[in-house]
């Protein structure tokens, strides 16, 4: 009889492995599904943190918009399974950067964080100040030795007085137009009428002259009593002297046609809107006695009063319901983050900046224009060394003194006393301000980026 190799014991051997292995394969298959569970939960808490982080750009552009800009960030805000904090960096006057992070359960003990930032700008309103000055059917009056130094543009007449002198080009427009008195235009001149005593280093282009010194040519229909270096074309000419050729019968030039003033009654409209969206002060805001402020965008009820060396900061625009008199060493400095944007206040009545105030500017080509609404013959006065400014009443009169320099000018009617300049800058030619026509805080495109 045969004996047998196998026991009970052995048997038992052979199960238990096949338990151990089962076991083993048992516990990895266990462990790779925690760990998928655990990677899915991370990936979804993830996805959510990174919803959150959008969710807080969202709310700071929101923000931005219904606070025209003067949002800075929040922290900590609850938001379904997590919560985001916002930051809001000033690059510029018309650029900021958004910063968001949203943690997933919380700041405190967060299983997920995401991290992300995006830069925004808000839409401008732009101008173009193509001359030093720029005068409505009021007319231009230069009184001894006022100074422009670049071109004018006069839908009304040019009065010039002893040592009147203009750089660049001038303009007369209409069939009133005339250019007359003493003054000194180093370009050329257009104008249908130009006398007495009147020196033009250019040409001059009109109807009728008399008493005109022209370094080059001239065409007008007659001419009397004038010495031209160049060539002449007329019709009539009894007394003048000509060094280059002559040509004869000549009817004259078409006279230059009236502009608009560059900005608009709807974009000064816009600028009060943009700058009462930032609140209202009721009655009159005043530094003085080298106090400091801060302030923009606002609307000021009463008056907008600077003097004795106090200082304001802008950091939007204006909008003064009463008259703004800013005096005695008063400073009104845009804000660094303007970088080469110009802002603007707004005044319904009158503006009177005497005695040194000075006017900062933020960057090369950034600017203060201060707008009058007023229709009175003193609607904008500005006197005594106020520099980097722009000065705009289209209903009323600018009247520039005493050695007060400005930027450019623009009015219905300009008198220039007696040493006052207006030194025009080319990076008037293309200015931009903040706000404006459906002005709006929107993302820069391509500039999303995650940063955790």
């Amino acid at each position: 009889m045969a004996k047998k190799n196998s026991s009970p014991g052995q048997v038992l051997i052979i199960v238990l492995l096949f338990f151990l292995i089962v076991l083993v394969v048992a516990g990895a298959l266990l462990g790779f599904v925690f760990q998928n569970v655990r990677g899915t939960r991370l990936g979804l808490s993830g996805e959510q943190a990174m919803q959150l982080a959008e969710a807080g750009v969202d709310r700071a552009i929101w923000q931005l918009n219904e606070t025209a800009g003067a949002y800075a960030g929040e922290t900590g805000t609850v938001l379904g399974a997590g919560v985001f904090d916002v930051a809001v960096a000033t690059l510029s006057g018309s650029l900021k950067e958004i910063t968001a992070t949203g943690y997933i359960p919380s700041k405190a003990a967060p299983q997920s964080t995401r991290q992300v930032k995006v830069r925004v700008s808000i839409s401008t309103s732009s101008a173009s100040f193509n001359y030093g000055v720029q005068v409505g059917e009021g007319g231009l009056v230069m009184n001894n030795n006022a100074r422009i130094n670049g071109s004018v543009y006069s839908n009304g007449v040019i009065d010039g007085g002893s040592g009147a002198r203009i750089t660049g080009t001038a303009y007369s427009a209409g069939a009133g137009g005339r250019i007359f008195d003493r003054v000194q235009i180093d370009g050329s001149a257009y104008a249908h009428q130009m006398d007495t005593n009147i020196t033009v280093g250019g040409s001059a282009y009109g109807y009728s002259m008399d008493e005109v010194t022209i370094g080059g040519n001239a065409k007008m229909y007659s001419i009397s009593d004038c010495t031209i270096g160049g060539n002449a074309s007329f019709t009539i000419n009894p007394s003048c002297t000509i060094g280059g050729s002559q040509t004869s019968p000549y009817a004259g030039e078409p006279d230059p046609s009236p502009l608009p003033l560059p900005i608009t009654d709807q974009q000064i409209t816009d600028w009060k809107d943009t700058a009462a969206a930032g609140g209202t002060i009721t009655g009159n805001y005043v530094l003085d006695n080298g106090a400091q402020g801060t302030l923009g965008p606002k609307k000021i009820t009463g008056d907008l009063i600077l003097s004795n060396n106090a200082k304001l900061t802008l950091t939007g625009p204006l909008w003064v319901v009463g008259n703004i008199d800013i005096s005695n060493g008063a400073i009104v400095a845009l804000h660094a983050n303007y970088g080469d944007t110009s802002e603007v206040l707004v005044s319904d009545d009158t503006i009177d900046i005497s005695n040194v105030a000075v006017f900062q500017k933020a960057g090369p080509d950034s600017y203060i224009m201060m707008v009058t609404t007023s229709t009175s013959g003193s609607a904008f006065t500005a006197a005594n060394n106020a520099d980097a400014l722009i000065a705009y009443a289209p209903y009323g009169t600018v009247q520039v003194a005493n050695n007060a320099i400005l930027r450019e000018v623009t009015g219905w009617r300009v008198t220039l006393s007696n040493n006052a300049v207006v030194t025009y800058e080319s990076g008037l030619a293309d200015i931009t301000f903040t706000g404006g026509p459906g002005a709006s805080w929107a993302v820069v495109r391509g500039t999303l980026r995650r940063t955790d």
